[in-house]
Formats: structure tokens, C-alpha cells, sequence
């Protein structure tokens, strides 16, 4: 057994299919499946149920699934931490996003790359839930995300960095904002007969809208409902009516558009927290965590 037959079986494990792991690993898939074979005789277990495709793992190759992914963790650990021998950290950080959060992870992201030019950082964009899955996984490595779906045991799995309570806001073309004048936060009864563009019901931060609605008595007025935050900025600058975003989200979209914003008054939209494992901890992590720590005002964050 060796650690290129164990990235290939993880791979394999992860994927679920023979040809996408032997693509995933640059090799062919009978090497793939000659590698497979080879681990299985060395370890003297079948770790693949299959026919002529995969079907699933063995339960010991559950076992092994687990086992290798802690192996090729603390090897990429190790790497990392040997580079600082040879000048600048190097080496990969997988964060994890969801698509409304108070937190704008780019500036974070900027300032890391400035003080580590050699980490590539591989962002992706997904659920809370599947956030929770992929950290649980150990397919991502730092998370950005919602408090209110840890449960217990991932209270207890993860290292938790709150970062605020979020807040809405009301993203808008700079006319319209200008006529509402810079008074105090906007309600969300005020906003029954507007038209407004909204992401889609399967976003957690929506969920949290409608739960506010549904609070405040009132229903609101939707003339398009999307999961593209692109998408949903595009569709308020060409008027088709205002967004109810994050206050993060509307802060940049300000920024890098011809578009204004207000902020809703204050509602219960949870808790926006970054949250990492707790064990195999690379270099990469610690460095990224360290600058959440120092970028963050201690009384902005939620207790």
C-alpha cells in the first residue's frame, strides 16, 4: 500500500465512477482499476462492490475512505509546512461559500494573497447544507456559512469564527435610492407593492425573508425569483424592480455597479460564521483563520 494508491481509491470513492476518478487523477482508467485491484490484494479485503462499473464501497472500504482521506490530509499538511523551508508557503485552500452572507470573503481573500502568493485558492459557491456535507467530508477546508443549521454534533466537530449577525438590505438603481433620501432603514411592510427581484426559495437567506414576511403579516410582491446572484444584480440594473439582499452582497454590488442601496431594518437573519474542522489543519488554513481573526472587529461578532 502506498499513497498514490490511496489518492487513487479517494478519488474513486469520491466520484463514484471509474472514469471520472481515472480523469481526476490524469491516468487511464485501467491503471485506475489496476491500482484498485492491487490495494485490495495488499490490504486483503474487497474495498469496491462492482460489475462491470462502481456500484459502491465495501465497508471496509468505508473504513479505508476515511483512513486515506486523514493520510492525504496530514500529506498535504506536511507539504505545505515544508515549503516554509524554502522560502513562501505553498499549497492548495479549498474554501466554501454560501451565496448571501454579511461577510464579502473578497477583500479577505486579497489581503491573504498579498501575504501568500504561492496558495491557490479554490472558491466554490453552494448550500449551507452542502457546505456542512463538504466540510464534513473533508472536501472543503474553510467554510463560510449559516448558524442556524449546525446541529450539535457539528457544533462539536468544527472550529466556529462568528462573524456578525446579517442584515438585509434593499439593492437599487442610484435614482430611486436618491429619491428615498438617506433616512432611516427601510421596513419591510413598506415593501408589499413593490416589485422585487428575490433569490430562489431553496437559499437559505430567503428562507429567512419569508419567515420574516410571515412574521410581519405581510406578502410580497415577486417579479423574479433567482439562485444567480449575477443574475439578480443584472435584472435590478435593468429596473425590473429592487433586490432584497444581503447587506454584504449589497455593499459590493454598489461598488462594482452603477446600483445603491439601503438597509431593511433589522430583522432575525441569523448568524454568518466561519467554520473549519478541527483536525488535519494545514498551514494554509491556519494562515487564512488568522487573518479572519485580525480583519474582524470583536464587536461586530455575534456571541
Amino acid at each position: 500500500m502506498n499513497i498514490k494508491q490511496l489518492h487513487y481509491f479517494h478519488e474513486l470513492a469520491h466520484h463514484r465512477h471509474f472514469a471520472k476518478a481515472a480523469k481526476a487523477c490524469h491516468i487511464t482508467q485501467p491503471t485506475l482499476s489496476a491500482s484498485i485491484t492491487a490495494l485490495e490484494k495488499n490490504l486483503g479485503t474487497d474495498l469496491v462492490v462492482r460489475t462491470s462499473q462502481f456500484v459502491a464501497l465495501t465497508e471496509a472500504g468505508e473504513l479505508v475512505r476515511q483512513y486515506a482521506e486523514r493520510m492525504l490530509l496530514e500529506q498535504e499538511a506536511l507539504k505545505q509546512e515544508l515549503t516554509r523551508f524554502h522560502g513562501e508557503l505553498s499549497g492548495t485552500l479549498r474554501i466554501g461559500i454560501v451565496p448571501q452572507s454579511n461577510v464579502d470573503i473578497m477583500p479577505l481573500i486579497a489581503s491573504y494573497k498579498a501575504r501568500y502568493p504561492d496558495i491557490v485558492i479554490r472558491l466554490s459557491v453552494m448550500s449551507n447544507e452542502a457546505l456542512l456535507v463538504q466540510l464534513e467530508l473533508h472536501q472543503c477546508d474553510i467554510g463560510l456559512g449559516f448558524d442556524e443549521s449546525l446541529s450539535a454534533p457539528n457544533r462539536r466537530a468544527f472550529h466556529l469564527y462568528p462573524q456578525g449577525h446579517n442584515r438585509m438590505a434593499l439593492l437599487m438603481s442610484r435614482s430611486a435610492a436618491a429619491a428615498l433620501g438617506n433616512g432611516a432603514p427601510i421596513t419591510l411592510a413598506s415593501l408589499q407593492d413593490k416589485p422585487l427581484v428575490l433569490p430562489s426559495r431553496n437559499m437559505q437567506f430567503r428562507q429567512y425573508l419569508d419567515l420574516a414576511a410571515e412574521r410581519a403579516g405581510i406578502s410580497l410582491k415577486m417579479v423574479l425569483e433567482t439562485d444567480s446572484l449575477f443574475h439578480l444584480t443584472s435584472a435590478v440594473h435593468h429596473q425590473l424592480g429592487w433586490a432584497i439582499v444581503s447587506a454584504g452582497l449589497a455593499h459590493s454590488a454598489s461598488q462594482l455597479s452603477d446600483l445603491d442601496y439601503r438597509l431593511l431594518e433589522p430583522l432575525d437573519v441569523g448568524c454568518t460564521l466561519f467554520m473549519t474542522r478541527q483536525h488535519s489543519i494545514t498551514p494554509a488554513m491556519r494562515a487564512f483563520l488568522a487573518l479572519v481573526t485580525e480583519t474582524m472587529p470583536s464587536h461586530d461578532r455575534c456571541v
